[in-house]
């Protein structure tokens, strides 16, 4: 069963072409990067918030820092989910338009989209370095880590949704993928 699916996989790929393949294979990357920061964060977050419950119940104590580490970790959170939607196309979208739209009016439609977001993620990055130039004043009362370990996740996050756009772009102005997509599912 094995070598059957070994084929199947080595035809699936020799008939994809090469582009798509490696637009396909960033997206992935992202996927997985994403995941990844979600996976820890959410780990260490139960982790933490368990700890501290098991502390207040047991002890009748609280863990000091109990509280800072979920704070500065949320964010991270958050931003890993958003490029995780990003990769796969599951963020809020409202394709009514292109979707009334010829396949070149569609296609011309999500090219601007894609540059807009593009535009707004740059955007994002550079205000977010305002922000942290802020931010690196303050610090938690208990670990005494800096405000900005929760922000970084901004500009990252921000960059990997910029990259993903493009990547998009990529695909659209190539001709390589359709216009408009539902969910990206493997």
């Amino acid at each position: 069963m094995s070598q059957g699916h070994d084929a199947m996989k080595a035809d699936n790929s020799t008939s994809t072409p090469p582009l798509l393949r490696w637009l396909n294979r960033g997206r992935e990357l992202f996927y997985v990067i994403g995941s990844t920061v979600v996976v820890i964060t959410t780990a260490v977050i139960g982790v933490t918030l368990m700890a501290g419950v098991i502390v207040r119940y047991f002890l009748a104590g609280s863990l000091a820092w109990g509280n800072e580490l979920p704070v500065i970790l949320f964010p991270w959170l958050i931003m890993g989910g958003v490029v995780m939607a990003a990769a796969r196309h599951q963020h809020l979208g409202v394709d009514f338009f292109a979707r009334k739209l010829s396949p070149k009016g569609a296609r011309a439609l999500m090219v601007v989209v894609q540059l807009m977001v593009a535009a707004l993620m740059l955007l994002l990055v550079q205000q977010s370095f305002v922000l942290l130039q802020f931010m690196q004043y303050q610090t938690t009362p208990v670990l005494g880590w800096s405000a900005t370990w929760a922000f970084y996740s901004l500009p990252l996050g921000a960059v990997g949704v910029l990259l993903l756009a493009i990547i998009d772009l990529i695909g659209l102005a190539s001709g390589a993928e359709p216009p408009l997509q539902e969910a990206l599912i493997p």
